[in-house]
């Protein structure tokens, strides 16, 4: 239920900023007991915004690069919250426009859960335009 209310939150973070250069990008992964195949066609929908791009991640790939990402020194806090199986899960990550995780950029936000944090992912998203 969780990652349904986060997938909510994004959604409505998407309808706050109509920037269209705005991107987000939603990975979906087997973390609870209950994700054990891709989200479904409805669950899917809850993010219809087409500046988001959604993927099953079952391998927790990009969790890992997140893990890294954190557990490096990058400027700010760490998330405070939300680990399961050893990754972080549930987070909103803020690049700078143009930044590529190919460039090794560090996130200017990471935080979470993105149901609990809207208003500081949005002074964050507000401090990079």
């Amino acid at each position: 239920m969780t990652c349904l209310r986060g997938a909510s939150a994004a959604e409505q973070i998407l309808k706050q900023n109509p920037d269209p250069k705005l991107r987000v990008l939603v990975v979906w992964e087997p973390i609870l007991p209950t994700d054990w195949r891709a989200p479904s066609w409805s669950t899917l929908r809850r993010i219809p915004d087409t500046r988001a791009k959604q993927f099953w991640d079952p391998n927790h790939l990009v969790a890992q690069e997140i893990n890294r990402i954190a557990n490096e020194k990058t400027g700010q806090p760490g998330p405070a919250c939300c680990t399961a199986k050893g990754l972080y899960w549930d987070e909103a990550i803020v690049y700078e426009p143009q930044r590529k995780w190919k460039d090794e950029a560090r996130p200017t936000f990471m935080n979470g859960p993105v149901v609990k944090i809207g208003a500081r992912l949005e002074s964050a998203l507000s401090a990079e335009r």
